[in-house]
């Protein structure tokens, strides 16, 4: 299993308190082994404890298919839930004093630091079927040859463009086997059509998501498998000029309006009904969804059928405690989770999109009107994706950051192309 929407962002005092408690943890120093460390084994009485981050449905909905796994002869189950901010600070601590909750939520940007400190089990060491989830995400938890992570819920890319306007201009949305080329194309036959009333597409020149999949259409990873970075300069180059093109034509918001919306969803051009389409993920598409009265669309990104770009994304993952001291117990709970279809009934689509179609059937006729696309829409991007190579580097959460903010400086004029390039590659090789 394999990638990652969520970036950690920790103060730098949360990061060296993180590295400090791992490499401690990894040395031995803090604490004594424990029976646990290892792994295998039944599953015995011992209680175990969960821990995850959420808001209070999350919280509620997971509360409540753990109450009914132990009530089905599971071990009991203390849980410990968190807000995003936190968690992972309480983490750090947790690992300097080897007591990580035996299952513990994980992100795929920090799986890989866990993994390779030592934290974490291998989970060939328990028995758990992971044969139902989507084939895309089944090695997505794996770092090396060992896997640690079980994906929890699912996200992906979509392209979503407003039905209604587009009807009403006359324009018709790209569908199928489609280009990058064709995407500028349409925001053009937008702007047109308008009379320049509306813009084609937001600004996308800064998202390093959908710069990956500007690279993996031509069938080559964003990442080497080492981790070193294997797309180009000249990818980056036409990327910006692509961009810069369409900016110059009107078809996208001028760098103030992009500004002004980054990271804003209620502020964005299509929430507010002045673009035809955007780029967002599955779990965004039903926020915008919300918050306007026209018909939204999502669907595939541009897409090359003999190299398909889009992946199948964690929106987060269960992992199991290397010291935990009842791994089989722990790997019956997120089994537990991920399969049973009561479970998937309280679940529902409370932590992203089901990591199986079985899951996603069931849930179909109960989620919300606003999430019921998002649903479909992840059958169809596990028929037409490609697994990434592997999870992301460190360096990853950096290196997405930097690239907004090149882009933004050269949307606004501050910087040139080439030296946003040059800027970029500098720092993703160092």
């Amino acid at each position: 299993m394999k990638s990652a929407r969520r970036t950690v962002r920790r103060t730098a005092a949360t990061a060296a308190l993180l590295a400090g408690a791992l490499a401690l943890a990894a040395c031995g120093v803090g604490g004594t082994d424990t029976g646990g460390e290892g792994g295998g084994g039944p599953a015995t009485d011992d209680p175990i404890r969960a821990a995850w981050w959420g808001v209070d449905n999350q919280h509620r909905t997971l509360e409540t298919a753990i109450e009914a796994f132990t009530a089905a002869g599971g071990p009991q189950v203390s849980v410990e839930p968190q807000p995003w901010d936190g968690y992972w600070d309480k983490l750090a601590t947790q690992v300097a004093g080897r007591d990580l909750p035996d299952v513990l939520m994980q992100a795929a940007s920090q799986l890989p630091t866990y993994a390779e400190r030592d934290s974490l089990l291998d989970l060939s060491d328990v028995d758990l079927d992971l044969s139902s989830l989507d084939e895309g995400i089944r090695e997505f938890g794996a770092v090396g040859d060992a896997t640690y992570g079980v994906v929890a819920a699912t996200n992906a890319t979509g392209f979503v463009t407003n039905a209604d306007m587009l009807d009403e201009l006359g324009v018709a949305a790209p569908e199928g086997e489609w280009s990058w080329d064709d995407l500028a194309g349409f925001a053009e036959d937008v702007r047109s059509a308008s009379g320049g009333e509306y813009w084609g597409v937001q600004d996308g020149s800064g998202d390093m998501i959908l710069f990956i999949l500007y690279v993996r259409d031509s069938g080559r990873e964003f990442y080497a498998e080492d981790g070193t970075i294997n797309a180009t300069p000249d990818d980056l180059r036409s990327w910006f000029q692509m961009w810069a093109d369409m900016r110059e034509a009107g078809s996208v918001p001028p760098a103030d309006i992009t500004a002004e919306s980054s990271g804003n969803i209620p502020a964005n051009p299509l929430a507010t009904g002045t673009a035809a389409s955007g780029f967002f993920w599955t779990q965004d598409y039903v926020a915008l969804q919300t918050m306007t009265d026209s018909a939204l669309e999502i669907a595939l990104p541009p897409h090359n059928v003999t190299n398909p770009s889009l992946w199948i994304n964690a929106a987060s993952l269960w992992s199991i405690s290397a010291w935990s001291q009842n791994p089989q117990g722990a790997a019956d709970l997120i089994e537990h989770l991920v399969n049973d279809p009561e479970a998937v009934g309280t679940l529902g689509a409370s932590l992203g999109i089901p990591p199986t179609a079985d899951a996603r059937t069931q849930i179909a006729d109960s989620v919300t009107d606003e999430e019921r696309p998002a649903v479909e829409y992840m059958d169809v991007v596990a028929e037409n994706s490609r697994p990434l190579n592997r999870l992301w580097p460190d360096g990853f959460a950096d290196s997405r950051t930097l690239m907004d903010q090149l882009a933004e400086q050269v949307a606004f004029g501050q910087t040139s192309i080439d030296d946003a390039v040059d800027a970029f590659f500098a720092d993703a090789q160092g």
